[in-house]
């Protein structure tokens, strides 16, 4: 019991000092937190026609040199105010001033604030011993076992009910209590429920039909969202989801008719507003078809892809993603650090083969979803999802576990919470969710062990089952060099 009580206290440390310290999210002359996020507030002069068409900047300088200054992007927030923000990437005093050409009340503002050390984790990085991991800035390799929770940061589910505060509170709690270490989350939604539609475009971003102003309540709800997740679970990442699928196995026309001017104004927003927060990795699109048959989704992932890698102050890892069964076909390409894709039922990790050579971390961000739909449901999904976070790990990627992929029940209370599904509403969903009760132990043994997988490589070749299993019946291995060996079997006898 002693090993396991200091596996809790290691897992939970960066939550536990969070909760007893000073916030994660600090503004004005509050003490910072390194590799927290820090914010300054301006006000401007309320004559502007459009503000959002204001360009306004602060420059923040941390304590060791002016060389490492950061210059981001101020976004407006409605009632005259902007905001600016930094990523607190190191201790002492900080300064900033502002700068802005077409509001002289926005310009001229300096200030400073101090940083302390602190115990989080920090921002994902490519690992510096091996490509195909990440690790956090705190300089530990980074296990991802994921969960998708679209509507965390919504106000809205795929149903279109209410999601409050305290439903993502109460949601994040029991993922980190299952070992769940990131989260696949939509930017925003709509009260009128989850489609794939040219309207959707516009429920997520727009006030009105011109395009031109943001429709303010969505942002600021997946923002304070966000702030709670650094404020209480630091050490969970957040794939957020930037934009809306217009339909399924169609070309993209709603990003395509937008101006060039439009398309900037909203990226510039979206970065100024969200880039600071340290545990983020974007997806451009989710569930996207590309290719040949799809320019517009090309272009699109590109033309943002592209503008994150110029733009992002912070550079999170950046990626799209692909529909389900497709090969990913920007591997090549520098905008896209990380490989984003979908399968069904490759709990044998047979996928990862064909990425292994790009080198990039290799993610399978949706396989099956355990719903009560019998005819689809894998027999036992306690022992299905365990099989496959386990087979991708130890293929050197990493998997991701759908429950209730449009409703935000957290896990111990799905019992309790009948509900329909969105795209065929008399079915109705009642039965406990069990995916993920044996996965926990997964993030428990590499903490407990003190294994880092970025020092180990897939060796397949040196591990058979004696019944000659193969595919998804059949072992994995990986080694650290001759030193080590770890290998899984997913139906071992005696």
């Amino acid at each position: 019991m002693k090993s396991l009580h200091r596996v809790v206290a290691f897992l939970l440390g960066c939550s536990l000092c969070a909760a007893a310290g000073a916030a994660n999210f600090t503004s004005a002359g509050a003490v910072a937190a390194k590799f927290g996020v820090h914010e300054i507030t301006l006000t401007g002069d309320g004559r502007v026609a459009n503000p959002f068409d204001t360009t306004a900047t602060v420059t923040f300088t941390p304590p060791s040199a002016a060389g490492k200054a950061k210059t981001v992007s101020a976004f407006f927030d409605g009632e005259n105010t902007w905001r600016a923000r930094v990523y607190v990437s190191e201790p002492g005093e900080w300064k900033w001033s502002s700068q802005c050409a077409t509001d002289k009340v926005l310009a001229g503002k300096r200030g400073a604030f101090k940083a302390t050390d602190s115990t989080l984790p920090g921002r994902l990085l490519p690992h510096p011993k091996n490509s195909r991991h990440w690790m956090t800035e705190d300089g530990r390799w980074f296990l991802n076992v994921s969960d998708t929770a679209y509507f965390l940061l919504c106000a809205h589910d795929g149903n279109g009910s209410p999601v409050t505060d305290d439903d993502a509170r109460r949601y994040i709690r029991d993922d980190a209590a299952l070992g769940i270490t990131s989260v696949r989350c939509f930017l925003s939604s709509s009260s009128a429920g989850f489609s794939e539609s040219q309207e959707q475009w516009r429920n997520w971003f727009f006030a009105d039909a011109t395009l031109d102003r943001f429709r303010l309540e969505n942002l600021q709800v997946a923002d304070r969202r966000l702030r709670l997740l650094l404020d209480t679970n630091p050490d969970i990442a957040v794939q957020l989801i930037l934009f809306p699928l217009a339909g399924y196995a169609r070309d993209d026309s709603f990003w395509v008719a937008m101006t060039p001017v439009q398309r900037e104004r909203l990226l510039r927003n979206l970065v100024a507003r969200f880039a600071a927060y340290p545990q983020l990795f974007w997806l451009m699109v989710n569930d996207a078809h590309y290719g040949e048959k799809f320019p517009n989704n090309n272009a699109l992932a590109r033309e943002a892809g592209t503008y994150l890698a110029r733009h992002d102050p912070w550079q999170h890892p950046r990626s799209t993603g692909h529909a389900r069964r497709l090969p990913f076909v920007f591997g090549a390409e520098d905008w896209a650090t990380y490989i984003h894709i979908e399968h069904a039922h490759d709990h044998g990790a047979e996928q990862y083969g064909q990425y292994d050579a790009v080198a990039k971390p290799v993610f399978l961000g949706e396989d099956r979803y355990e719903q009560d739909h019998a005819e689809r449901d894998p027999l036992d999904m306690r022992y299905w999802q365990r099989r496959l976070f386990w087979a991708w790990l130890l293929s050197g990627g990493s998997a991701n576990y759908g429950g209730r992929n449009w409703a935000m029940h957290p896990y111990s209370e799905t019992a309790g919470k009948p509900t329909a599904f969105y795209r065929r509403k008399e079915v109705i969903f009642s039965k406990a969710l069990t995916g993920l009760d044996s996965v926990r132990v997964i993030r428990y043994y590499f903490a407990e062990r003190r294994i880092e997988l970025s020092d180990f490589a897939a060796a397949p070749a040196l591990v058979r089952d004696a019944d000659g299993r193969v595919a998804a019946d059949s072992p994995k291995l990986m080694r650290r060099g001759g030193d080590e060996f770890l290998a899984y079997h997913p139906n071992s006898t005696s």
